[in-house]
C-alpha cells in the first residue's frame, strides 16, 4: 500500500497531528520493514529518485567498466558475450532510453498487490 500511495503522488513528508513522520508511527507499531522502506525513500529524496536509483547505478557501472577492466578490477563476461556487447557497445542515448523501461524491484507494479 505504501508503494501504491507513493507512486500515485502521496507526500513522503506527511505527518500526523503530533507532527510524527510515518516511519516513527510504523516503528512504534512494530512494522520495521515498512518503516525502513519509507526511510529509504526519504533518504533518496522521494519516490522517483528511489525508483530510479538502480538504473543510475547501472548507468554508472557501464561508464566505469572500461576503466575497471584496464586496472584488472573487472573481468570480461565469459557466459554471454552478446549481453556484454549490448551493455558496452550500445550508444549512450539509446542505452539511457532503453534503461528507462527496465523494471527493477523498486518499481510499483499493480500485479504485485493483486
Amino acid at each position: 500500500m505504501c508503494m501504491l500511495l507513493l507512486s500515485r503522488g502521496a507526500s513522503i513528508d506527511a505527518r500526523n497531528y503530533k507532527a510524527e513522520f510515518p516511519e516513527t508511527i510504523l516503528r512504534r507499531w512494530g512494522r520495521k520493514a515498512f518503516a525502513d522502506f519509507l526511510a529509504a525513500v526519504r533518504a533518496t529524496g522521494g519516490w522517483l529518485p528511489y525508483v530510479n536509483a538502480p538504473r543510475k547505478e547501472l548507468l554508472a557501472l557501464r561508464q566505469r567498466l572500461p576503466a575497471l577492466r584496464d586496472r584488472g578490477r573487472a573481468a570480461p563476461s565469459s557466459s554471454v558475450r552478446a549481453h556484454e556487447r549490448l551493455f558496452l557497445d550500445t550508444p549512450e542515448d539509446i542505452f539511457t532510453s532503453v534503461l528507462a523501461f527496465w523494471p527493477s524491484g523498486r518499481d510499483y507494479q499493480e500485479k504485485d498487490w493483486m
